[in-house]
């Protein structure tokens, strides 16, 4: 169910973008912000909140759906969930926006949510869009698949409650530090994959390059620029860049499903 779950949230989002309006945290992250509005609140307050938010709500929603509709009712909070949480903004119609109009309004505030900047190379415009494609993608479809619906509203809550202007500067170092235990293994698993897709060799040197300069096992979002680099050299336009790497980050999902649904078979994956 999980394969399927992931397919159907992905599908939905994608051709349903009203569904984006629905995708507010506020009411979750009241919590944190009461926990630790306080100066006094330790740093390790924030995270601690957020990840008890994540297991109550995926306590309380999988005992109520399945106390009303049976052993099968898991499945409706789980998709919601997964809905829910990822994005929040369509990864496909931010790269068509940014393309197709760069310089009207809707590609600037693509350009914006992807990151990607006017003076940046074409490999760094990748990495962007990679970087992108983790916490819209990656990061969303691998702790469902561990945890089902607190790993993901862990894991968004984690990454919306970092963009708020009045979290205080303790309580953003906790959370920093809860978002990159959440990444990392999808970093991971993203490194991989995409040698897989593209060019392992190219890809493992950037790895060794990355392990000359901090621990090997200390992979953060950087290394995916050095993958971008490695990949994309021959990029010279910031579109180019932009355009292969979500053709990139394409086949890399591709690759994490079929792997999925080999799971499945193989009756490892629920």
């Amino acid at each position: 169910m999980t394969i399927l779950i992931v397919l159907l949230g992905l599908l939905a989002s994608h051709f349903l973008p009203s569904i984006r309006r629905w995708r507010q945290y506020d009411w979750l992250l009241w919590p944190m912000g009461r926990i630790t509005g306080s100066p006094a609140a330790p740093g390790w307050a924030a995270p601690m909140t957020l990840l008890l938010v994540a297991v109550i709500v995926a306590l309380i929603a999988g005992a109520l759906f399945t106390a009303l509709l049976g052993r099968v009712g898991w499945i409706v909070p789980a998709l919601a969930a997964f809905l829910y949480t990822l994005g929040p903004r369509d990864l496909d119609r931010d790269v068509s926006a940014l393309l197709e109009q760069p310089q009207h309004a809707d590609g600037r505030e693509a350009a914006t949510a992807l990151g990607v900047r006017p003076d940046q190379s074409a490999p760094q415009a990748a990495s962007a869009v990679l970087y992108a494609a983790c916490t819209r993608w990656f990061a969303v479809v691998f702790w469902f698949a561990v945890l089902g619906v607190a790993g993901v509203l862990a894991y968004r809550l984690c990454h919306r409650a970092m963009q708020s202007d009045s979290i205080s500067a303790e309580a953003l170092d906790g959370l920093a530090r809860l978002r990159w235990v959440l990444e990392w293994p999808v970093l991971v698993l993203m490194v991989v994959t995409a040698g897989l897709c593209a060019d392992l060799d190219r890809v493992y040197q950037a790895w060794r390059r990355h392990a000359g300069q901090r621990p090997a096992w200390l992979i953060d979002p950087r290394m995916l620029g050095l993958v971008a680099e490695a990949l994309m050299a021959d990029a010279v336009e910031i579109p180019v860049g932009v355009r292969r790497g979500h053709q990139l980050a394409w086949r890399m999902l591709v690759l994490w499903l079929v792997v999925m649904s080999l799971l499945l078979l193989a009756g490892w994956l629920v």
